[in-house]
């Protein structure tokens, strides 16, 4: 992944994820994460029985998005991605715990998004294209 994606993916800290609804239409939360590098996973704390977890868990294939919050058009940020979801691994755990260490108190389960396909878009390099990841 280029070095771009994973510095603006660090800079951040609150995503929108997105699932299939039940209904044939599409479900959002926001969730805070911590990002493992090596794996390429968002990696952020819920309860099992939220209706996004319940979703994801029946259709993991889910869409992110981040995105530098800001009303400059130069300064616009942010990155799409398709990632699978699933139960972090107790390495990911330490991860999330480690930029988040309240969240220990909550006692909240830990999942990982494993990015599949990003596209970054940069308004303030003016890419001509934008960077695309995927495996």
């Amino acid at each position: 992944m280029d070095k771009r994606i994973i510095n603006f993916i660090h800079s951040q800290k609150l995503l929108s994820l997105s699932m299939l609804d039940d209904d044939g239409g599409v479900y959002c939360a926001s969730c805070y994460y911590a990002f493992d590098d090596k794996n390429l996973a968002l990696i952020f704390a819920s309860e099992e029985h939220t209706k996004h977890i319940q979703l994801a868990y029946k259709t993991p294939k889910v869409a992110v998005n981040i995105a530098l919050d800001t009303n400059i058009i130069n300064l616009i940020k942010g990155v799409q991605i398709k990632a699978l979801f699933q139960k972090a691994t107790k390495e990911q755990e330490k991860i999330y715990y480690e930029k988040f260490p309240f969240a220990k108190l909550a006692q909240a389960c830990i999942f990982a998004l494993n990015i599949q396909w990003a596209k970054y878009t940069d308004n303030k390099i003016l890419l001509s294209k934008k960077l695309e990841f995927f495996i």
